[in-house]
């Protein structure tokens, strides 16, 4: 009777295997990525799915990170936002991109709100930054500059401000 290369080798495939049902290689490998950059909870929790673990370990582990401390959204909104605002981007870019990582839109806006954030100073300077100090002299220019406000996510009103 001969044995098939898994059965001879069952504890490599096994252990292979059961690590991703372990809570604590998961939470091992939660605060590794934790260490490179701050996550959101469902972002988090995502990233450890891909990896292989099971929703059950990967909910658990991520909720056990947030009651330490670890983990924790609202601290991710603010380093996400200033991160995005050295990016040049506007208000509405961020609420955007922060919504689609699945954060409470209260958080968002609470964050935003407590920003002491000039956006018309931003968008001022990324306008000169792209176009340099002269307004648009053509409605082809100035039309071509309001999209590319509008693309970075500032809002109209600041838009007209700048270029009128």
């Amino acid at each position: 009777m001969s044995k098939s290369f898994r059965d001879l080798n069952s504890d490599l495939f096994d252990s292979k295997d059961s690590k991703f049902l372990d809570p604590k290689y998961a939470r091992k490998k939660a605060m590794d990525f934790l260490a490179l950059r701050e996550y959101g909870q469902k972002e988090l929790i995502n990233k450890l799915r891909s990896k292989g673990f099971s929703d059950e370990v990967s909910s658990s582990v991520v909720e056990r990170l947030t009651e330490d401390g670890l983990q924790n959204d609202s601290r991710f909104i603010e380093s996400f936002i200033r991160s995005r605002i050295k990016q040049g981007k506007g208000q509405l870019k961020i609420t955007q991109e922060l919504e689609q990582k699945n954060l409470p839109s209260q958080s968002i806006f609470r964050a935003l709100d407590n920003l002491d954030m000039n956006w018309l100073e931003l968008a001022h300077e990324v306008r000169i930054k792209k176009f340099g100090n002269n307004l648009p002299a053509d409605f082809n220019k100035k039309a071509k500059q309001i999209r590319f406000l509008q693309s970075r996510g500032f809002e109209n009103e600041i838009i007209r401000k700048i270029l009128n």
